[in-house]
């Protein structure tokens, strides 16, 4: 799999960033597919999870966990679509805890600075909302990612492994 990136014809003035709520999720579905493609890609123990998921389903997630929800989303000026998202949420049961869901930005827009200004938002609302501690989840297999992170100071705090079932439905 090809992982470099294209950023010579984008510069900071070519997007805007708008801010949404949980009313606004439908809007980043097909980027969301996108992320869940490359999660089912890069995972090598658990494809079947990736391949079942729907967009559905992880919206319902999102709302039925979260007490807030805080989407920003990108917008390319010259053709006014989406190309970028981070989905932050405040947990319904510990209003201390915020979590940055999600994640991903257009393969065409990565390396032009949008992934940061979207972390730097989703870490200022998080401490806006007075959250205590601030996580994410990376995927298995796309540990690429920690590099990126660290300049937020996210680390690894644990592994968790999940037993595979023997199943012969599952590819």
């Amino acid at each position: 799999m090809d992982i470099s990136y294209r950023n010579d014809k984008v510069n900071m003035d070519q997007y805007i960033i708008k801010r949404g709520s949980g009313d606004d999720l439908d809007l980043i579905k097909p980027l969301w597919e996108k992320l869940n493609q490359l999660h089912f890609d890069l995972s090598p123990h658990f494809k079947h999870r990736f391949h079942g998921m729907t967009w559905d389903n992880r919206k319902s997630k999102l709302l039925e966990k979260s007490r807030d929800i805080m989407l920003d989303y990108a917008i390319d000026n010259n053709d006014e679509k989406i190309i970028g998202y981070c989905i932050s949420t405040i947990d319904k049961e510990d209003s201390k805890t915020g979590e940055i869901d999600s994640i991903y930005i257009d393969y065409n827009y990565r390396k032009s600075g949008l992934g940061k200004q979207l972390m730097e938002r989703a870490i200022q609302w998080l401490q806006s909302s007075n959250t205590e501690t601030q996580k994410l989840l990376v995927a298995f297999g796309n540990e690429e990612v920690f590099g990126f992170y660290k300049q937020f100071d996210f680390y690894p705090l644990h592994i968790v492994l999940q037993r595979k079932k023997d199943d012969l439905n599952n590819p």
